[in-house]
């Protein structure tokens, strides 16, 4: 019996305890109303509990520009994760893990010994945080958002990718009225679009800014409002792929860093970034 079955048990005793059975004449069948009681709360959902949210199994992405990152789940939650850093042959670092995940409490955990590994399923991604598993997997950066490359079935992900939102997340003609990128990005994150505001957000597979992946992107009200696409290049490739999005129709676009102008939680200074403004903004009409 878990504990909230154990809780409700208890609950069902002492209501049972309550009843006040001497001041009535009839009887009262004490084993019935205990049965009845029993079999209601066992009968509760137990996803009302904080059950871990759906995770697709399949390949999971997580490369940058210092290292690939690969996590493999599988339909019965076992995992296999490996990180590679980029360089030429040599004194590379990498490190692997293994193992179970179990539900906990919204996401999924596994734990061994005093390596833990959390993982936070999101729309076609997950959030991963490793603690204190450098001796057991190896010590090299696990953490970061995983997008979903190759379901389970091995289908590539992002095949379906919106094509509004793919030129919106090129800059042309960024829309950031409620019914434009807000909107879009609402419609694949699985949210509103009031709560993709000031909140990063990991898109599927498929997406590019001027041929870099797009890792992820913010949308911030600061200054007007503008657009963060944090991808996956250097300052160098950033620049290439801004002159290889320019349109005619296109906003503006230009690279930026983190730290310089505006801060992003979690993301460190420096990182240099694609800031898209709509032609509204830019010519100062807000």
């Amino acid at each position: 019996m878990t504990h909230s079955n154990r809780k409700r048990f208890a609950a069902a005793l002492a209501l049972a305890a309550a009843l006040p059975l001497a001041a009535h004449a009839e009887t009262f069948d004490l084993g019935a109303i205990l049965k009845d009681g029993i079999k209601k709360a066992l009968q509760k959902d137990p996803a009302a509990d904080g059950a871990a949210a759906p995770m697709a199994p399949g390949v999971y992405d997580g490369s940058d520009k210092q290292f690939e990152r690969t996590l493999t789940i599988r339909p019965n939650g076992k995992f296999e994760l490996e990180v590679m850093q980029k360089g030429k042959p040599g004194q590379l670092r990498s490190g692997s893990g293994s193992g179970q995940l179990q539900a906990n409490g919204g996401q999924w955990r596994y734990s061994e010994g005093i390596c833990t590994m959390n993982v936070l399923p999101q729309t076609s991604a997950v959030q991963v945080q490793v603690e204190r598993c450098a001796s057991a997997f190896g010590d090299v950066p696990f953490d970061g958002v995983y997008r979903l490359s190759k379901a389970a079935g091995g289908a590539q992900a992002g095949g379906g990718k919106n094509k509004a939102l793919a030129a919106q997340l090129n800059c042309h003609n960024l829309n950031l009225s409620e019914n434009g990128v807000a909107k879009l990005l609402a419609a694949t994150a699985g949210t509103t679009p009031n709560q993709v505001w000031e909140h990063e957000l990991a898109l599927p597979g498929g997406y590019d800014y001027g041929g870099l992946p797009i890792r992820s992107v913010q949308l911030s009200e600061v200054d007007g409002g503008f657009l963060a696409l944090f991808v996956d290049g250097d300052a160098a490739a950033i620049k290439s792929a801004i002159k290889k999005a320019q349109r005619k129709s296109s906003s503006a676009a230009m690279l930026s860093k983190v730290g310089e102008s505006y801060p992003f939680p979690g993301k460190p200074n420096g990182l240099p970034y694609v800031q898209c403004r709509s032609k509204a903004v830019q010519n100062g009409l807000y």
